[in-house]
């Protein structure tokens, strides 16, 4: 697999590994295959046990993505507010 590549975002090339592991879609896929497809298989459709597995990895994932870009941006909205009161306070606006 020298020349399988996950990430269809970071590009294609050589000198691109740290855009894949950069890559929010690949850290999920390379978790979630590691975790739910073992290494060697005969078949080539994912079981349904393998199915379930991935399904439900994918969501928490998400689930996680999604409650940290919420906290994320409510932290960034307390340090504008606090920025701005610092600046009103020193008389600079």
């Amino acid at each position: 697999m020298a020349g399988y590549r996950v990430c269809w975002a970071a590009g294609p090339g050589p000198g691109r590994r740290g855009a894949q592991a950069r890559c929010g879609p690949c850290r999920m896929t390379q978790a979630c295959h590691r975790k739910c497809v073992p290494p060697f298989y005969k078949e080539s459709e994912l079981s349904k046990g393998e199915c379930v597995c991935l399904d439900r990895c994918v969501a928490k994932y998400l689930e996680v993505h999604e409650r940290m870009g919420k906290k994320l941006t409510e932290l960034s909205l307390q340090d504008e507010e606090l920025l701005k009161r610092m600046q009103q306070g020193s008389g600079t606006a």
